[in-house]
């Protein structure tokens, strides 16, 4: 019975040798991870839309009409009585005009939602209920 616990210890100790025999060390491998910077979606910001923006009256030819809008947040008809809206802001990709009814209730306060695009910071272009209108800065 001795033999047969000597034999075990043996071989206990021999398969602790062979276990840790040829171990190595774990190979660090550095990864390097290239960040590549991407434009922006081009969005026009507020500023730029900034200023007095005219399109040829389509009834009377020799005058221009339009909207001039201010850096405060608010905006005025060019030559164009029949344009209402007072205020005005940018929504990510929307041009939010609003407007107000000759009753002044607040209540009664009307939003208008254009999608846009300002190309070369010269011409704005508004999709006003299906058409789109262009309008010059001045």
């Amino acid at each position: 019975m001795k033999t047969k616990q000597t034999v075990l210890a043996l071989a206990f100790v021999a398969l602790a040798f062979a276990s840790c025999k040829d171990q190595k060390e774990a190979t660090v491998v550095e990864e390097t991870t290239t960040v590549t910077e991407q434009a922006a979606p081009e969005v026009a910001p507020a500023q730029a839309l900034v200023g007095v923006w005219t399109q040829t009256n389509p009834a009377n030819p020799s005058v221009q009409q339009g909207f001039e809008l201010k850096a405060d947040g608010t905006m005025v008809a060019v030559n164009d009585p029949a344009m209402a809206f007072t205020k005005w802001k940018l929504v990510d990709n929307t041009l939010v005009f609003e407007s107000e009814v000759a009753n002044n209730d607040p209540a009664s306060v009307k939003v208008s939602s254009l999608k846009y695009e300002l190309v070369d910071g010269k011409t704005l272009t508004l999709e006003v209920e299906g058409a789109i209108q262009s309008f010059t800065k001045q």
